[in-house]
């Protein structure tokens, strides 16, 4: 299984605008094309106190499709969050691929 994990780095000041647009435009992104399952929602704890940080994890089941989405989607996406909030929110993503133990 793949994750992507995107982590989001929120201005406090604009956080409930920015989980609104999450909820309303980002997983709307995400559900389209139904190769991701099981999204979460995590907030990540930092030392920071000017900002709040979370996490948006989605599964996928093969690289090749998640690859594919990423290079169809991930700059729209970016773009649309920048013009939308400035430098008020940053973000990156990571891929995970469970390894056994």
């Amino acid at each position: 299984m793949i994750l992507l994990n995107t982590t989001y780095v929120v201005n406090n000041d604009i956080e409930s605008q920015f989980l609104d647009y999450l909820r309303k435009e980002i997983v709307s992104d995400f559900r389209g094309d139904g190769i991701f399952s099981n999204l979460k929602l995590r907030l990540v704890y930092t030392d920071d106190d000017s900002t709040v940080n979370y996490c948006l994890q989605s599964e996928c089941d093969d690289m090749d499709k998640l690859e594919k989405w990423m290079m169809l989607n991930s700059k729209g996406m970016a773009l649309r969050l920048r013009q939308k909030f400035g430098t008020s929110v940053l973000s990156f993503a990571t891929v995970l691929e469970d390894v056994d133990i």
